[in-house]
C-alpha cells in the first residue's frame, strides 16, 4: 500500500496503530531500563538486555514506516 493509493481512513487509522506499537514499546522499554537497578543474576541480566534491544530495533522499525508514509 503507498500513501497515495491509501484512503485517508486507512492512513488515520494506520496512524493510529503506529502510535499505540510505540506507547506499547515505551513501556517494555521504560521496564527494561528500571531492571537495570535491580539485583539480577547474569542469565536475566542478558535475558533484561534482550529485551531492550529488540524494543529499540522495533522502535526503529515503528519509526521508519512513520516516515515511509507520514514525511
Amino acid at each position: 500500500m503507498s500513501a497515495a493509493s491509501a484512503s485517508s481512513q486507512d492512513l488515520d487509522a494506520l496512524k493510529k496503530w503506529l502510535h499505540e506499537i510505540s506507547n506499547h514499546v515505551g513501556v517494555i522499554l521504560t521496564t527494561a531500563e528500571l531492571l537495570q537497578l535491580e539485583k539480577l543474576s547474569s542469565q536475566a541480566g542478558t535475558r533484561r538486555q534482550t529485551i531492550e534491544d529488540k524494543a529499540l530495533e522495533v522502535r526503529e522499525i515503528l519509526l521508519a514506516i512513520s516516515a515511509r508514509y507520514f514525511s
